[in-house]
């Protein structure tokens, strides 16, 4: 009778203990997976709320310096119905120390980025098609690389361009025509070739081993099959990130932290974050208008960004990424409302 008595209790012991684990599994499960959101309905984060007003200042298509004492940025210095088109998109950067404004070269300048020794621009032509061109950081000797009367004539709606980390090479897209794709050319503009057939909006990883970019996963259904990929440099390789729903013509802009684990992007018009080895995705950003261009400081902390309200403003911000905190790049004076 004792030793069934036992039986009985070492039985609803083990029943207890096996409960306990499961009830701490369905925790974890809760905490770290559902926590996370779902992979194609991500979660959404207010953090857009609150922010201080901006300077009353037209600033957009942000970009850090090398070591990220500087931002670049394209700024229309006239708007309304006829301005000039020189005050367009004109190309500006700002000293992050003494917060010092300075104009580089008058517009239409769009996509620009500046190469790892801070000597030299690369840029896209705002008419269609696009053509790419290169200059010297202060604005001087302007190269065309793409389209007639340039080394590479056959290569036309050519954007999105971005030097390598070693400097040798220009990663940029093919966005039409018969031949598209994710392309590299050497910095000189020669030997320019498509190694990502249907690839955009490729950038690099901060030690160049790595290329992420927008292309097609044929296998899901037509509104979903824009998805973030990463490859090798020369293309090989490629692994999808995304499953995310509704993706046609609405996922852009993928950036790759410094550390190479995490990719910040754009998807229906605001900011996400996922992790390179999970299909988990965090909506970080909500406002009004469009966000465009983000990019990781090179220290891994913050996110530089633009946020666009078609005919009322284009502003500048940072995301910083442990809080989640938005903050403008041009705050208002305390007496000004500006936004």
């Amino acid at each position: 009778m004792n030793n069934l008595y036992m039986y009985k209790n070492r039985i609803k012991s083990i029943n207890m203990i096996s409960l306990s684990f499961y009830w701490l599994l369905l925790l974890f499960l809760n905490v770290f997976i559902i926590g996370c959101g779902s992979p194609t309905e991500p979660p959404q984060k207010n953090v857009d709320r609150n922010v201080p007003p901006s300077e009353n200042f037209d600033a957009s298509y942000g970009f850090w310096g090398p070591d990220g004492s500087t931002i670049y940025f394209t700024h229309s210095g006239e708007l309304g119905s006829e301005p000039d088109v020189g005050k367009l998109d004109q190309l500006w950067e700002m000293n992050l120390k003494t917060g010092e404004r300075r104009l580089i070269h008058t517009g239409r300048i769009l996509n620009a980025d500046i190469s790892p020794d801070g000597r030299w621009f690369v840029f896209q032509s705002f008419g269609v098609p696009q053509y790419l061109y290169k200059m010297r950081s202060d604005g001087t000797e302007l190269q065309k690389l793409t389209g007639s009367s340039s080394p590479n004539s056959d290569f036309e709606y050519t954007v999105v361009a971005r030097w390598s980390p070693n400097e040798k090479k220009i990663l940029f897209s093919v966005s039409a025509g018969v031949s598209r794709g994710v392309a590299l050319m050497n910095k000189d503009g020669s030997n320019p070739r498509i190694i990502i057939p249907y690839g955009i909006h490729a950038s690099w990883s901060s030690d160049g081993s790595k290329i992420i970019y927008v292309n097609y996963d044929t296998t899901k259904a037509l509104g979903n099959q824009q998805q973030i990929y990463i490859a090798n440099s020369d293309g090989s390789h490629p692994r999808r990130i995304t499953n995310l729903k509704n993706t046609q013509f609405n996922i852009s802009a993928p950036d790759l932290s410094p550390n190479s684990q995490k990719i910040v992007f754009v998807h229906n018009k605001e900011l996400y974050i996922t992790k390179v080895d999970s299909e988990c995705v965090e909506q970080v950003t909500t406002g009004p208008g469009y966000v465009v261009r983000p990019e990781w400081n090179p220290d891994g902390k913050t996110i530089l960004f633009s946020r666009i309200i078609l005919n009322v403003s284009k502003r500048l911000y940072y995301l910083n990424v442990a809080t989640r905190e938005v903050t403008p790049v041009f705050p208002a004076a305390k007496n000004d409302n500006s936004n």
